[in-house]
């Protein structure tokens, strides 16, 4: 069975969520009557529903037709399905700040944490990340969003692997894709993107240092500015 099809069906179900062919509660169709509609086999169909129920949005019961599961239940570190839930609540500003609100209380302990632990081989790669987002600021024509935003989050990641705590890291792993998705949106204008270069230099110089109350409160800082990032956006 190609997953690619089952990628299809996926996309297919999620846009009829999306269109309003079929909302929260509601019965899907059976396999048989999906397989025809959507010309995949049965097991392409059973894939799918496989892979929606694992990410919260439909719900299977034996003996029972699959149904589409309250948007609380649907996985909030899926971009597409933040995306979705959304639109369709009219809540995605408040996601984001959500998100951000996660982000300043595990990002401030990590900073802290990371002036005490920190290698030399750490802060030379945050140097590194650093160049990056000026270097984009530096080039002629249309910045590169995305290298600066690559460079942006690999910057976090270190301070997160630099303090060192096995369950930390396990906690910020999955945001990561959903926090690209934002960062992309929050970092479409030079204001933000030089801003952001800013607080990352004065991290970076508080924990070359070693000074932990420094890199807390210059993460606390940074965090303030991306948050005012999130809501200038939603205006």
């Amino acid at each position: 069975m190609s997953r690619n099809l089952a990628d299809r069906v996926t996309r297919s179900i999620l846009d009829r969520i999306a269109q309003g062919v079929v909302s929260v509660g509601d019965e899907l169709p059976p396999e048989g009557v999906l397989a025809d509609e959507l010309d995949v086999s049965r097991l392409t169909i059973r894939e799918a529903i496989k892979t929606l129920a694992g990410r919260g949005v439909i719900l299977v019961k034996h003996g029972k037709r699959n149904r589409i599961a309250p948007v609380e239940n649907w996985d909030l570190l899926n971009v597409e399905l933040m995306e979705l839930r959304g639109r369709m609540r009219g809540e995605s500003r408040n996601l984001v700040e959500q998100l951000t609100e996660v982000r300043e209380i595990v990002e401030i302990g990590a900073a802290e944490l990371a002036a005490e632990r920190i290698t030399p081989e750490q802060l030379e790669e945050m140097r590194r990340h650093l160049g990056t987002m000026i270097q984009v600021e530096a080039e002629e024509g249309e910045p590169d969003v995305a290298r600066a935003v690559e460079a942006d989050i690999a910057f976090h990641r270190i301070i997160i692997e630099a303090a060192g705590n096995e369950y930390l890291a396990a906690t910020y792993r999955p945001l990561e894709e959903v926090l690209k998705a934002v960062r992309m949106d929050t970092s479409a204008t030079a204001k933000v993107r030089n801003e952001a270069i800013h607080w990352h230099g004065e991290i970076l110089n508080k924990l070359e240092n070693k000074d932990t109350k420094g890199s807390r409160e210059a993460m606390r800082s940074h965090m303030g500015q991306t948050m005012g990032a999130v809501r200038e956006d939603s205006e």
